[in-house]
């Protein structure tokens, strides 16, 4: 989901070339499970395949809450009241989590299969995907913001949840497996919910809280700073949370790769470290450079193909998933259905070579299509709501 960016004159385009590298990611790891041999996906270096790929969705909710701060901060007396602002703002959400709870139908129809699914295609449509997680995450953010006393508190506040978050998560998981699917999907991930809200929230707090920070920074003229610092505490934090795994903990935190807060931690410093490199990538001068070390850069070529496929990272997202999975409205045209799940590695990278130069070059042509076509945009969008509507509402 694509957020207006922080408060500056020039564009910030490091979020969008996070975007990217992770939207690329999320594609390749998808094919490759989707397609690739079980067999070759027991090995070892498969397993570590997966550490990467399994950073994606993290990476997307820390950038949601960072674009968060960065578009509420200019407006925040607007957000924090309703506002035109805020009506947009939720409208915008609530079309992307509609989104995705429509790509988990299991009949092309809502009123269908509420009545048809069994408990498990049930379990199904009620659990937590990536792109539910990411609005229910930045409704969270919302209602901080709108109930923290002023902008000031807003980071400590997130820092503070973030922790609570990380601890809680094992008691969430054990409670939540036991109750009905629709609340227990919420926050445990002994659902069928891969994204369930805890620990996952907590990267958009995390993200937030980045934000908050380099906004400031940005205002001071201290970006450099900041971003040095950013870097040497995100390690810090990274190789402390890896160092207290191998210490004894309590029993239910016993489970490094899934509910231990130190994992949590681990991933919110990887990922505050990578976003700060790409920002020293991005062609806009870092605010409080003196002036006669300031350069006014182009990006590269491929920089920019990769900001460009980070802005259209929502669209790229639902399209392949669609393309490679398939949905209630394409059950049998599908890469799975069409290609097979016991492909060979050269065949499954023959795939995804394939597939991702077609995502690459749908982001392309859908960036440069809609500039100054703002009425048309508008007109497909709402055609294709209009439509989306109707496919599941009708019953």
């Amino acid at each position: 989901m694509q957020e207006p960016s922080a408060a500056s004159a020039a564009r910030l385009e490091f979020l969008d070339l996070f975007r990217g590298a992770f939207i690329l990611i999320m594609v390749e790891g998808h094919t490759l499970r989707a397609l690739l041999d079980p067999a070759i996906q027991s090995t070892t270096p498969f397993q570590w395949h997966e550490l990467i790929h399994n950073l994606s969705g993290p990476a997307f909710l820390f950038a949601s809450g960072t674009a968060f701060v960065y578009s509420t901060q200019p407006h925040w007396q607007s957000y924090r009241r309703w506002s035109p602002k805020l009506r947009r703002r939720l409208l915008r959400w609530l079309a992307v989590l509609a989104t995705g709870y429509g790509l988990q139908l299991t009949y092309p129809s809502l009123w269908q299969t509420i009545r048809y699914s069994t408990p498990e295609q049930f379990a199904f449509l009620a659990s937590l995907n990536i792109l539910q997680c990411i609005c229910l995450g930045l409704i969270l953010l919302q209602v901080l913001a709108m109930l923290v006393p002023n902008w000031r508190r807003f980071p400590w506040v997130a820092v503070l949840g973030t922790v609570a978050i990380g601890l809680a998560t094992p008691f969430a998981w054990n409670a939540g497996s036991g109750w009905p699917a629709w609340l227990g999907s919420l926050v445990s991930g002994r659902t069928r919910s891969v994204f369930p809200l805890l620990p996952n929230t907590g990267f958009s707090l995390a993200g937030a809280a980045w934000g908050y920070f380099h906004v400031l920074a940005r205002q001071h003229g201290k970006e450099r700073q900041f971003l040095s610092r950013s870097v040497q505490l995100c390690a810090l934090l990274s190789v402390v949370s890896l160092a207290l795994s191998y210490l004894p903990w309590p029993a239910i935190y016993s489970d490094f790769w899934y509910t231990s807060p130190l994992f949590l931690f681990l991933r919110i410093g990887i990922l505050a470290m990578i976003v700060t490199g790409l920002r020293w990538l991005d062609p806009s001068p870092l605010l409080g450079t003196p002036v006669a070390e300031v350069r006014v850069r182009k990006p590269g070529r491929s920089l920019r193909l990769l900001a460009v496929t980070g802005r259209e990272s929502l669209t790229i997202y639902v399209v392949h998933l669609l393309v490679l999975y398939g949905s209630a409205f394409n059950p049998d045209t599908n890469l799975v259905k069409l290609v097979g799940t016991k492909q060979s590695l050269g065949g499954a990278l023959l795939v995804l070579a394939v597939l991702t130069s077609a995502m690459v070059l749908l982001g392309v042509w859908w960036d440069r299509w809609k500039r100054a076509r703002d009425w048309r945009v508008k007109g497909v969008k709402w055609l294709l709501a209009g439509y989306v509507a109707y496919a599941l509402l009708a019953a």
